[in-house]
């Protein structure tokens, strides 16, 4: 019988594209009922403010997970042999043409890339001088980066591959730095734009959004630059960093319009 890791590693380029489609719908979908349900209670379209208790929700679901997921790979549970399993069907089943194809957008989430643009983005906040969002976004940027550094050296996870000159991967694997960047910069960006753009253009930006993030992670499972619970926990820890920094966004935003 055929194991899971070996069938998707025969159809990759297959469920690659069915999960940034369900990614697209999924977030398409949570768009148009929180804006729906905000409009219902309030009547205005500010669809973009948490509630404390969402927050704390996302927060707690975000962080269980991404601890969940340090602790099953620092232990080597039998996610560890399933990401192993699937790195090595990956490799063995994946054409070399295939793979420089997915090389070319990986670089989307190059963490260098994206803190040298987030710096460039929080330099234009601060002459601005809105202070409001500049520091949620230095938050978010921060927080992420910190935090995944520190569970580089605690976990200390190897790579699983190297050496089929597609991609160099550096340091330790867990989380995927690729991952959680594109994950907290796209997203904070995107919150950036709702914030600027008129409605009508918020649909496409939060589609952007969900599919740089989507495309960026299941590259680096592709090119065997991580395992997947790398990316998961990438995504799990810039989630929790991007909530908090929405979340105090949206709070100094209504401290600024209290009288």
């Amino acid at each position: 019988m055929e194991s899971l890791p070996h069938w998707i590693g025969q159809h990759a380029l297959a469920l690659w594209a069915t999960v940034l489609i369900l990614a697209l719908l999924a977030g398409d979908l949570l768009w148009r009922l929180e804006r729906r349900r905000k409009l219902a209670a309030t009547g205005r379209n500010d669809y973009l403010s948490l509630q404390p208790r969402t927050a704390t929700i996302l927060l707690m679901l975000f962080g269980a997970l991404f601890v969940s997921l340090s602790w099953a790979v620092w232990t080597h549970t039998a996610l560890t042999g399933f990401d192993a399993e699937l790195a090595q069907a990956l490799r063995a089943q994946l054409p070399p043409e295939v793979l420089g194809m997915v090389a070319l957008v990986t670089n989307i989430g190059d963490p260098m890339l994206l803190m040298a643009a987030g710096a460039a983005v929080a330099l234009l906040l601060a002459r601005k001088r809105s202070w409001r969002l500049f520091v949620p976004w230095c938050v978010a940027l921060g927080g992420t980066a910190a935090c995944g550094e520190l569970a580089k050296r605690f976990v200390k996870r190897v790579r699983p591959f190297d050496g089929h000159g597609f991609v160099v991967g550096n340091g330790y694997s867990f989380p995927s730095g690729h991952a959680m960047m594109s994950m907290v910069f796209f997203g904070m960006l995107a919150y950036l734009l709702l914030r600027q753009f008129r409605p009508p253009r918020h649909r496409a930006t939060v589609a952007t959004a969900v599919a740089l993030i989507t495309i960026v992670g299941i590259s680096r499972v592709m090119l065997q630059a991580h395992y997947l619970s790398d990316v998961l926990a990438g995504y799990a820890l810039a989630a929790f960093w991007l909530v908090l920094s929405v979340s105090l966004a949206e709070r100094l935003r209504r401290n600024t319009r209290a009288p």
